[in-house]
């Protein structure tokens, strides 16, 4: 399956497609199934963790310098994307104090400012 990404030019959809893809590909599942182990992955920074080790792991393996492309550039904005998310606090945290521990944007009510 080839991936969507244009290493030259961002596009979320592009993006998310290829995550799903990869994560299809890796596990040998349907893109379907991999959408939903997609979001498990996305819900938890664990999971977070696992995604970019998994990204990374199908750039090692790909032979085809297009493709290794594209899997870079998903594996750059994923971890741009994730790296930004890990500032936020945790859920719970101090004084119970709502935040999140997922990789998910932040809502605009988890927004502080």
């Amino acid at each position: 399956m080839a991936l969507q990404t244009d290493p030259a030019a961002f596009s979320i959809t592009a993006l998310l497609a290829d995550q799903v893809a990869l994560v299809a590909r890796h596990e040998g599942v349907s893109p379907g199934a991999a959408a939903l182990l997609l979001r498990q992955m996305m819900d938890r920074r664990q999971g977070c963790r696992q995604l970019l080790a998994l990204l990374r792991r199908e750039l090692d393996k790909e032979h085809d310098p297009r493709e290794a492309a594209k899997i870079a550039a998903v594996l750059r904005e994923t971890t741009a994307w994730t790296d930004a998310i890990t500032l936020r606090p945790e859920e719970g945290g101090e004084g119970g104090a709502p935040g999140v521990s997922s990789c998910m944007p932040a809502r605009p009510s988890q927004v502080r400012h």
